[in-house]
């Protein structure tokens, strides 16, 4: 019986620990469009009453509705709440941007 694979990994396994990168979390994004206040909504059908609630809850920042395929600028606005809907009128996501 021999051990030399085994010991083999034993001289090579603390080095393997030595080089691991810690795991990092990404940092949480402040809320600068007034989504902490909004996101109860997200579920919701997008009637006028909703819009003009949300609207008036995520004042005095910018709200932009988002519908499947409508085309959007790509600029970013940290300060503006984007309002992605569903096929069926929904809010599916709500995000800063």
């Amino acid at each position: 019986m021999t051990f030399r694979f085994g010991a083999a990994a034993l001289v090579f396994l603390p080095l393997c620990a030595a080089s691991a990168q810690p795991v990092r979390a990404e940092p949480v994004a402040p809320d600068s469009c007034g989504l902490a206040l909004t996101a109860r909504f997200i579920g919701a059908r997008a009637v006028a009453a909703v819009r003009s609630a949300v609207g008036q809850i995520a004042r005095p920042h910018p709200v932009r509705w988002i519908a499947p395929g409508q085309a959007i600028t790509l600029d970013h606005n940290p300060e503006r709440l984007n309002v992605i809907l569903d096929e069926k009128g929904r809010i599916a996501v709500m995000r800063c941007g």
